[in-house]
């Protein structure tokens, strides 16, 4: 069984997407399933969301998105309702 882990992402719009996309996909059986991105000014702000098996594959995410120092924020959500 799939857990869900919904995190928060704040990035320059010099990040393409993709790469934040492949960067979650690239840890096996990470499946994305929701994304809601929008543009405000020079910054996206949005909610990846996404199935992992283990905890431990949500972490090496985190540790993964984190790396790219484009990215400003990464957070964990609890709920839809907080996003925005």
């Amino acid at each position: 069984m799939n857990d869900v882990f919904l995190l928060r992402i704040i990035y320059r719009d010099a990040v393409s997407l993709h790469k934040i996309t492949s960067t979650v996909e690239s840890v096996n059986g990470a499946k994305i399933k929701r994304l809601d991105f929008r543009s405000k000014g020079k910054i996206f702000v949005g909610i990846i969301a996404f199935g992992v098996s283990r905890l431990i594959d949500f972490e090496q995410i985190m540790l993964l998105i984190r790396r790219n120092r484009d990215i400003s924020r990464v957070e964990r959500v609890a709920d839809m309702d907080l996003c925005y």
